[in-house]
């Protein structure tokens, strides 16, 4: 579907100057055995071309994942000052104003493959402007986080939902710079993030990493070294002015996976090119070093539990798999999600081993599957829950049970229906919208396989991407299929991730995911001499065209390469060849 958006002005079309990159200094690093190390590469381009990066070792000791294609988050922070402060201006903050001086930027390239779920969350918070003028670094501890994006400032703040933890065994805290969730617990992660100034291996397999730190470590060191009170807030208010998915084509970010074996070195050299001719190298040793730093944090990862629904008098088997890096043991507590449920079903269950094949190590953790078989009670029909948790201690439970401070452990709730059908459901393709309200729009179809069955069996949730949720509307649709309709107000423009949620009578549920564009606005304007265009930093993908008849079919790409100037795309020219009209399409 064509996205596209249109004005007219004189702007000229002229070529790039080439000019080889050059890559910064990337300092030797230590890798833990068996572990990772995540690290950013930055360059700096003068032609404004992308790069492509090629990386290379000289053993397969330790692994180098490329993170290509990875989308990338910008932020700007000031810091609250006195009036008539030399360099202080003024911003919105919290529906007042507030006087501050510039802190800087921070630009972190985010991991849609080691938390994809998160990373979806969170581009739709930063187009919805969710962290803008109205949220702080509230935390911040020296050689330790920075930690922001509480709407309440406190701490104690958050969105209208919480969502699951996603582990990765190659994101751990070995680096700095990482990005990463807070939470109040397992599995209640929000809008609160923190990055970290040092190594924070405590934290392994606790916190969500879906991020790393590209550009502005000067700036987190600002922040990390300002006064803070005896509750480690900044005296100062560190306001998160502007946020916002950004394009970067000059840097990358690397993964190393190290063998289990101590001491191997590795040189990497890391190449870039613009395509046009102009490369720049740059190299660095790697070693692998002994790993002091278990925390023997279980996780759950790559499980599929798909056996949820089943006929009355049906069991349904399911397996879940957890890992420890370590090759700890493993331990599973099955536990009855709600007492009606202990009435309404058995679980039976029997334990395999684990195994991690990674690219240069394989763990195995004795115990680290479970496979597990729930029955229902006779000809009952509804929905049971059971939570599993898993622990490298065989006496969780003991602990859990007297209340004392727990091993460590990971858990997982899953629901079970029995006597229904599952729900199938797709994603409609939905038209480009401006920001304003829209009503009656088709998200999503789905069937529960039953012909004829009443839309009045189910229910639909509406998560918007913007901190909202509301309800659907459920009416029948063509060729058998019920359809998902849903009303909103999007007030920025932007890609907003929505999940809908399809609920049945008796609990069975799926999630249907889909994109809604809300389309970014062209601004043409004249800057002296030039002719600027400009557009979100968001709309990255959206490039720039011009055509000399409106109506025609034949439109032209602008080959400049926009450049980002604070938060928008933008293209200047100095030449007029001619009126045109000019369109952004993605």
């Amino acid at each position: 579907m064509t996205k596209c958006l249109v004005l007219s002005f004189f702007l000229a079309i002229t070529g790039l100057s080439s000019a080889a990159p050059v890559i910064a200094p990337i300092a030797n690093v230590t890798v833990p055995a068996g572990k990772s190390l995540i690290i950013p590469i930055t360059a700096t381009v003068t032609n404004g071309r992308p790069l492509t990066y090629t990386i290379t070792g000289t053993t397969n000791a330790i692994a180098i994942v490329m993170h290509t294609n990875d989308p990338f988050w910008k932020l700007n922070v000031a810091q609250a000052c006195p009036g008539g402060t030399a360099g202080s201006f003024q911003i919105p903050f919290r529906g007042g104003v507030a006087t501050v001086t510039n802190v800087g930027d921070m630009t972190f390239m985010l991991f849609p493959e080691y938390a994809p779920n998160t990373v979806s969350i969170i581009q739709g918070l930063l187009d919805s402007g969710f962290y803008n003028s109205n949220t702080i670094f509230h935390r911040v501890i020296n050689g330790f986080i920075i930690q922001g994006g509480d709407p309440l400032t406190n701490g104690t703040g958050g969105l209208v939902f919480q969502y699951n933890d996603e582990f990765n065994p190659q994101a751990i805290f070995s680096g700095n710079g990482q990005l990463a969730l807070a939470n109040s617990g397992k599995n209640t992660d929000g809008s609160q993030f923190f990055v970290t100034e040092a190594p924070y291996r405590y934290g392994d397999f606790q916190y969500t990493i879906f991020g790393q730190l590209v550009r502005g470590f000067g700036v987190l060191t600002n922040i990390e070294t300002t006064l803070v009170d005896t509750n480690d807030r900044p005296l100062a208010n560190e306001i998160i002015t502007q946020a916002s998915m950004a394009p970067d084509t000059a840097d990358t970010v690397i993964t190393l996976v190290a063998t289990n074996v101590a001491g191997v070195t590795d040189t990497i050299t890391v190449v870039a090119d613009d395509g046009a001719g102009g490369r720049a190298t740059n190299t660095f040793i790697a070693t692998s070093a002994t790993d002091p730093n278990s925390n023997s944090q279980p996780f759950f990862f790559g499980n599929a539990v798909t056996n949820i629904v089943a006929p009355v008098n049906t069991t349904v088997t399911n397996v879940l798999n957890a890992l420890e890096l370590d090759s700890e043991p493993l331990y599973w507590f099955p536990f009855y999600g709600t007492a009606a449920s202990e009435t309404n079903a058995s679980l039976n269950d029997v334990t395999t081993n684990s195994v991690l094949k990674s690219l240069t190590y394989n763990v195995t953790n004795s115990g680290g599957q479970l496979q597990f078989y729930v029955t229902p009670a006779a000809n009952f029909t509804g929905t049971v829950s059971f939570l599993f948790v898993v622990s490298s201690s065989s006496e969780w439970e003991l602990y859990y049970e007297y209340d004392f401070t727990l091993p460590p452990y990971d858990y997982m709730t899953y629901n079970f229906t029995f006597g229904d059908t599952p729900i199938s459901g797709q994603a409609s393709p939905t038209p480009p919208q401006w920001p304003g309200r829209f009503s009656n729009l088709l998200l999503a179809t789905f069937t529960n396989g039953v012909a004829g069955s009443s839309v009045a069996n189910f229910t639909a949730s509406i998560q918007w991407g913007d901190d909202s949720i509301t309800a659907g509307t459920i009416a029948t649709g063509s060729a058998g299929l019920k359809e998902v309709l849903g009303s909103h107000t999007y007030t920025n423009s932007g890609n907003y991730p929505i999940a809908i949620t399809i609920t049945s009578a008796l609990g069975v549920t799926a999630v249907v995911s889909n994109t809604i564009a809300v389309m970014p606005p062209l601004s043409l304007t004249a800057n002296g001499p030039n002719m600027v265009a400009a557009w979100p930093a968001w709309a990255y993908q959206f490039g720039l065209q011009s055509s000399s008849n409106l109506e025609g079919t034949i439109w032209a790409n602008v080959t400049n390469y926009p450049a980002l100037a604070g938060f928008q795309n933008v293209v200047s020219n100095t030449t007029l060849p001619g009126n045109l009209f000019f369109r952004l399409k993605e």
